[in-house]
């Protein structure tokens, strides 16, 4: 028990309300206040002696309401039977003398019992209609208050009545052939004074048992008051710190005995206060010779510092000469699987490459896990800005860690947002370690189910996105201290000591602060954890929009038990504008189809998942050979890499396309183009980059000592007509640069003997004229190498492993840049006007490219419309809008480099010319819907060329400033102009 003394100072005067408020709260205060130990005594000790007193005096009170009534009854039985006896010794008498006699002795009765009202002697008659009723003999006193009938008293025994009006003794008369009654009415004031009489005494007991209960319980509360308010006055200073005061003795041996443990509280706290006090004066002294060795400590730690500062410096150094060499056979690994995969495989064998593909690529993901460790330790990390597609990087990842997640029954299930751009800026590598540790964790929490991974456009601004991904585990192999260690892992506070597992999450966590997200873990319904990121990404406005895939009218029917992946390819085929039709019970397959094909509703083709199998594949098999052979049904196999090989050979020539899982966009487009080819809308897409109509055809050197890496180059290069020179050593590589004349420069640049960067400076020392631009290639990861490679005189930078997307890229915006205008001699003779003549849109703008550029866009942004509007026009016969449409495209054209849908336009414009003058107008049906059909065609091919192509890059004029070369570009403007 403590006290707290009162605070006495005095607070500063209050407003009305506030006051009225604490009167307020004060009486509640007081309302809900708890009884004193007085008032529980006096109730504890007058409410047992009340109910005792109320309990004896009803008791009393009752009994002798019994006794009275009893003696009452048994005095006018008692008369009854008298009277009874004296009638029937009268027998011998004449009738008058016996009723005289009668009337003398019940007059004496009433006389005697004061306890009679009245007595009466009845006699059953017959009347003149022949019916018994009674006829008073004698009677003495007043009439009963309830009479009785003839027939309801014959043949029975003496008796008593008693109702609320009356208690009454009923005796028949012996030997008497009549039906005769003695009936007696007692006096019941009699009975009741006397109940009055014995319910007062018991109210006057109970009155001085309440009195003496009273008193008593005042005494022991007063008592136990007192010994109480004792203690408390001792409680009191001891919480003022007089730890002398004690509690006095009580006769009482609990009261005593709490005294006992007062005191004892007492002498310990003022033991603590004497412990406490002789242990500050120590702490003190011992604070006193610590600061002294503080100045000593604080040198060595300086110097344990900069000893450790150089620890870090070697160990970057070296990890980032083991990323060298690690990636530089990666970078021909990565190359010639996607050169593979352009050629002409099986889907087995293309499956087994992208396997390839993936591996490498996650072998790359942990080599860049290792060396971020190290710069985020350092502090020296710095992002990389690149374009990407992050829903395919969700699609990769997931495709690399699906083996992962089959060993524990678990399906990994992409969702991307159809609204997400297709093309962003950020750092792909580094989002991909991302979601491989984050995903990496839910697969070990998880068992048995499915980790849905979504990816959804949060807000939008302009050109800022801010993404939101979400991974769901089931939480079935994590118990509640693993999640605890997850929470604290992906916390502000992570522990100083972890584990694989944690220095990956601690990865993920240090990137997504980095790129300026947010990463979150909470519970879910399923008894698992949700983690939550959110990234803000920037949209690639050099990248055109990617034509839109369409199946419209496309019925397929999904076969697939799982709801989570039935809803990832039900999604996507809705956003395609499929019907899909959905199908989860594999047992009534065969019975559906054949339902399907009696009423000529066949699906236009059946995904058929191989978890319908259920481990038995040959049933599996039978049933999609039925399928197809029975009721020619067009199949896609989709499933895990595993459960597709156990069928393929015995598939592959009825099924039309096999689908991995996790399913990926591409892959199940890749399979709808293959099943259904009829039912596409849009371009045919492949992994090709489309080539850029070369003024005049370009030479590069590609200079490299890795021979695998100058073949990947060499092949790439070539697949963009490009001219290409190899070079394995920086010597070899300037030897041919004096010899020959080269539009642009691939330089590794860690190489035996001459590296890059010397090489490099040798050639900017030597040069005269057009500066040659040098781009850098090295497997030394990390933007902070731009600076660097940027002052040594290169002009760009790529980071090995090279994408055939990267240098595509690099190769189009630098040869544009750069490339000077052939003359006429150096052109090649063509066939026929080109699609596109950049030339002829500069010429056409005064060679303005950025007006080019705008007039250019304008056109291929109209295009859509205006095959819309032409097609309508065409359909309704209007000749005349259809002509003052053709006139206005084709005015668009005449101030484009597009000549061959100029030409087109122009033809059809002058087969429509007369609609001006005349309402019917007068020409070849033939010309016309054969020069209709050529806009048409000249339309839907440009609209394809615009799609693969860069406006900016094409015209020079793509902003350089995202690749960190705003140098290079200012020293080569000159050259450009």
């Amino acid at each position: 028990m403590a006290y707290a003394p009162p605070n006495h100072s005095r607070s500063a005067p209050q407003p009305p309300l506030a006051k009225s408020s604490q009167e307020g709260s004060h009486k509640r205060r007081t309302g809900n206040r708890p009884l004193s130990l007085r008032a529980i005594m006096f109730r504890y000790t007058m409410a047992p002696a009340l109910i005792i007193s109320v309990l004896l005096s009803m008791l009393f009170t009752l009994q002798q309401m019994s006794d009275r009534r009893d003696l009452l009854l048994s005095h006018g039985r008692a008369s009854a039977e008298q009277l009874v006896e004296l009638i029937h010794l009268s027998d011998g008498h004449s009738f008058e003398d016996r009723i005289k006699w009668l009337d003398k002795s019940l007059l004496a009765l009433m006389l005697e019992r004061d306890m009679i009202r009245s007595v009466q002697l009845y006699r059953a008659d017959r009347n003149d209609a022949g019916e018994e009723e009674f006829t008073l003999i004698s009677s003495v006193g007043p009439r009963p208050r309830t009479a009785f009938k003839a027939e309801e008293l014959r043949g029975k025994q003496a008796h008593i009545y008693e109702d609320l009006k009356s208690l009454q003794v009923l005796h028949p008369l012996r030997g008497e052939d009549t039906n005769c009654w003695l009936t007696i009415e007692l006096h019941r004031p009699y009975f009741l004074v006397g109940t009055y009489q014995v319910a007062l005494v018991g109210l006057l007991g109970l009155i001085v048992c309440a009195l003496i209960a009273l008193v008593w319980a005042v005494a022991l509360s007063e008592r136990a008051s007192r010994s109480l308010e004792h203690f408390k006055d001792s409680l009191r200073a001891i919480g003022q710190g007089k730890f002398t005061a004690r509690a006095a003795k009580s006769g009482n041996l609990e009261m005593s005995q709490l005294g006992e443990e007062i005191n004892l509280m007492a002498d310990n706290l003022a033991e603590f206060l004497r412990d406490y006090q002789d242990g500050l004066h120590q702490s003190m002294e011992d604070l006193r010779q610590s600061l002294d060795s503080m100045e000593e400590q604080n040198i060595e730690l300086e110097l344990a510092r900069k000893k450790a500062l150089e620890n870090s410096r070697v160990k970057s150094t070296f990890l980032a000469n083991t990323s060298h060499e690690i990636r530089t056979p990666l970078n021909g690994i990565i190359g010639f699987t996607n050169l593979l995969l352009k050629t002409e495989v099986d889907q087995l064998q293309q499956d087994y490459l992208q396997t390839i593909l993936r591996s490498a690529e996650s072998l790359l993901t942990t080599i860049n896990d290792i060396l971020d460790f190290s710069r985020i330790e350092s502090g020296n990390l710095v992002l990389d800005h690149s374009p990407m597609n992050l829903g395919q990087v969700l699609e990769e990842t997931l495709q690399i860690l699906a083996p992962y997640g089959y060993e524990h029954n678990l399906e990994l299930v992409p969702f991307v947002d159809p609204q997400l751009p297709p093309s962003q800026i950020g750092d792909p590598l580094r989002i991909k370690q991302i979601l491989t540790n984050l995903v990496s964790t839910a697969i070990r929490c998880s068992e048995n189910g499915s980790i849905p991974v979504r990816i959804a456009v949060q807000s939008g601004k302009e050109s800022e996105l801010m993404m939101s991904i979400n991974i769901v585990d089931n939480g079935a192999r994590c118990d509640e201290q693993g999640r605890r260690e997850l929470k604290q892992l992906l916390g502000n506070n992570p522990p100083q000591q972890m584990t694989n597992n944690g220095m990956g999450l601690s990865i993920a966590r240090s990137l997504v602060h980095s790129m300026g997200g947010e990463l979150a873990i909470e519970d879910n319904d399923q008894g698992g954890c949700s983690y939550w990121v959110q990234l803000p990404l920037t949209i690639d406005r050099n990248r055109s929009a990617v034509t839109r895939e369409q199946f419209p009218g496309c019925r397929l029917l999904l076969v697939d038990p799982n709801p989570m992946t039935r809803q990832q390819i039900y999604q996507q085929l809705t956003y395609w504008q499929a019907e899909p039709l959905e199908h989860s019970d594999s047992s009534n397959l065969v019975p559906t189809v054949e339902q399907m094909w009696r009423h000529d509703a066949l699906p236009d083709a059946l995904i058929i998942d191989t978890s319908v199998a259920e481990d038995d594949f040959e049933a599996f098999i039978g049933t999609v050979k039925q399928l197809v052979d029975t009721y020619q049904c067009r199949v896609i196999i989709q499933g895990s890499p595993v459960d597709l090989r156990r069928c393929y050979d015995a598939l592959r020539s009825r099924v039309l396309a096999f689908l991995g899982k996790p399913v990926s966009r591409e892959g199940l487009l890749r399979a709808l183009k293959r099943a259904v080819p009829n039912q596409a809308q849009s371009r045919p897409q492949n992994d090709s980059f489309p080539v850029l109509p070369w003024p005049a055809k370009p030479r590069v050197l590609a200079v490299d000592d890795y021979e695998a890496n100058r073949l990947l180059m060499s092949e790439f290069l070539s697949a963009q007509h490009v001219e290409v020179t190899v070079a394995a050593s920086g010597e070899e590589a300037l030897q041919l640069w004096r010899e020959q004349h080269f539009d642009m420069i691939f330089m590794d640049i860690q190489m035996p003997g001459m590296d890059g960067i010397a090489t490099t400076a040798k050639i900017r020392e030597e040069e005269s004229g057009r500066r040659t631009p040098i781009i850098a290639l090295t497997a030394h990861v990390g933007t902070e190498e731009k600076s660097r490679l940027l002052s040594a005189g290169l002009d760009d930078y790529l980071s090995k492993p090279v994408s055939e997307a990267q240098l595509t890229h690099t190769v189009k915006r630098w040869m544009e840049v750069y490339a000077p205008p052939a003359s006429a001699e150096s052109q090649s003779p063509l066939k026929g006007p080109r699609l596109v003549d950049i030339s002829d849109s500069l010429n056409l703008a005064n060679q303005d490219s950025g007006l080019a550029r705008d007039l250019l866009g304008m056109l291929l942004k109209g295009l859509h419309d205006d095959e819309q509007e032409l097609s309508r026009l065409h359909r309704e016969k209007d000749h005349q809008g259809l002509f003052e449409r053709v006139h206005r495209l084709h005015g668009g054209c005449c101030y484009c480099g597009v000549p061959r849908l100029r030409a087109a336009t122009e033809q059809l414009q002058e087969l429509l010319r007369p609609v001006r003058d005349q309402h019917t107008p007068q020409f070849d049906e033939k010309a016309y819907q054969s020069a209709y059909d050529k806009v048409r065609e000249e339309i839907r091919s440009l609209r394809d060329w615009a799609a693969d192509q860069d406006l900016e890059a094409l015209f020079g004029l793509e902003d350089d400033s995202e690749e960190d070369s705003e140098e290079p570009n200012k020293a080569a403007e000159p050259a450009a102009k």
